[in-house]
């Protein structure tokens, strides 16, 4: 890197600014100072670190960051206003006023622009950018062909344990999931292939059963490799396919129907702020409203999706195309 690209009111992206500041510090010998830091500007530090989000979209082209910006500050509906702060070219720092704000931006996930994903962390200590992974997204999962015997949120729990790090399962006051499958809110590792389905032994008989993973609000995923953040024709592997013919592990399957906008779940009444209907919508765009033809006076409700399920194709087979 050359001094050049460092020009005036330019951007940097975090992690060539510290490469800089690194191969600097190799080349001169520098004083080392200690500068004795006041208990006001300790506390402000953390005030600003506490009220921060830091998040990156997974993107293999460019990011419109005006764009981004605009349409983020219209799907967040916050109490308080926010700033948002662009630290590179798909990387960003949301600064609220209100921790409440924060912590249902970072609950609400996960959030997407364009069918990307924008994977969020809480900067801890000094709040350093270029040591953050992003490698870690929330989803709702949801566990199919679980018998009914087992449909409890202790089971959930442990399943969706064996995917990532379970925050809630959805469930009844007696503990009991309804329906027919068990839903799950897991933090797992993106940098990582989805995991699709769970073998595991259930009962005394220990009969070994396969639980199907289906995502909610799943952004771009590549059907060949089983990562988030490019679509299948930019796949690195297919690459070094050189000519074979092309057998996908991943399909449409894999991505649970969205609900219409008359349907209504446990997650959705939880995770609807008081301020507006912001819960973890994706980020597409603002939300538009169609009105009813003249003579239409009454809209049938579409089936949950759990209802549609046995209309998808062999989940384990899917089609090439």
């Amino acid at each position: 890197m050359t001094f050049s690209r460092l020009g005036f009111g330019e951007s940097v992206d975090p992690e060539e600014l510290s490469s800089l500041c690194s191969s600097l510090a190799l080349e001169e010998e520098e004083e080392i100072l200690v500068p004795d830091l006041e208990t006001g500007l300790q506390a402000q530090g953390e005030r600003s670190i506490d009220r921060s989000l830091v998040g990156c979209v997974l993107s293999t082209g460019p990011i419109a960051r005006d764009a981004f910006i605009h349409m983020i500050k219209g799907v967040w509906k916050t109490k308080e206003r926010f700033e948002v702060e662009a630290i590179g070219s798909k990387k960003f720092v949301f600064h609220f006023l209100l921790i409440t704000d924060r912590r249902r931006v970072f609950s609400g996930g996960p959030w997407c622009f364009k069918n990307k994903l924008l994977v969020l962390e809480e900067p801890t200590g000094v709040g350093d950018y270029s040591k953050m992974s992003f490698s870690k997204a929330p989803f709702w999962i949801q566990l199919h062909n679980i018998p009914v015997f087992y449909m409890s949120k202790t089971v959930g729990s442990i399943l969706g344990n064996m995917v990532g790090l379970v925050q809630e399962v959805e469930c009844n006051q007696d503990g009991l999931c309804l329906g027919t499958f068990i839903r799950v809110c897991t933090i797992i590792d993106i940098s990582k292939p989805l995991k699709r389905i769970l073998n595991v032994r259930l009962g005394t008989g220990k009969e070994l059963v396969t639980i199907l993973l289906i995502y909610e609000h799943l952004p771009e995923l590549c059907f060949h490799c089983g990562l988030l953040g490019h679509p299948l024709k930019e796949c690195p592997e297919i690459g070094a396919l050189q000519g074979d013919i092309l057998k996908l592990k991943y399909g449409a399957w894999i991505k649970a129907p969205t609900p219409s906008s008359g349907e209504s779940t446990l997650q959705n009444k939880r995770r609807r702020p008081s301020s507006g209907p912001v819960s973890h919508a994706p980020l597409h765009g603002n939300p538009t409203t169609t009105k009813p033809h003249a003579s239409t006076t009454k809209t049938r409700q579409k089936p949950h999706p759990n209802r549609r399920l046995n209309e998808r194709p062999n989940p384990l087979h899917p089609s090439p195309s």
